[in-house]
C-alpha cells in the first residue's frame, strides 16, 4: 500500500473534506452540480472519479486507484 493519498483537487486547490462540506451545504449529490458552481473537478478531471467515491462513500481519502478497485469489486460482485 502507499504512503500516499488521494484527498484533494489540485487544479482547484481543494480538500476532498472542504468539498464534502460544501456538498453538504449545498445538498449536492453530484460532480456536475460541483462543475457548475465550478468549485472543483473542472480542469484536469483526475479527481472525478475520487469525489465520485466520496458522494458515495463519505470518505475524504483514498488509496490511489481506489475508485478503480471499487467499480472491479462492484462488478465482480454482480456477476455471481
Amino acid at each position: 500500500m502507499s504512503n500516499f493519498k488521494v484527498s484533494k483537487c489540485i487544479c482547484h486547490k481543494r480538500d476532498f473534506s472542504e468539498i464534502k462540506e460544501y456538498v453538504e451545504e449545498k445538498g449536492y449529490s453530484s460532480v456536475e452540480e460541483l462543475q457548475s458552481d465550478n468549485f472543483c473537478s473542472c480542469s484536469c478531471g483526475l479527481c472525478i472519479p475520487y469525489i465520485e467515491l466520496m458522494l458515495k462513500t463519505g470518505e475524504t481519502e483514498f488509496e490511489p486507484g481506489a475508485y478503480y478497485k471499487n467499480i472491479e469489486h462492484s462488478t465482480s460482485n454482480k456477476k455471481h
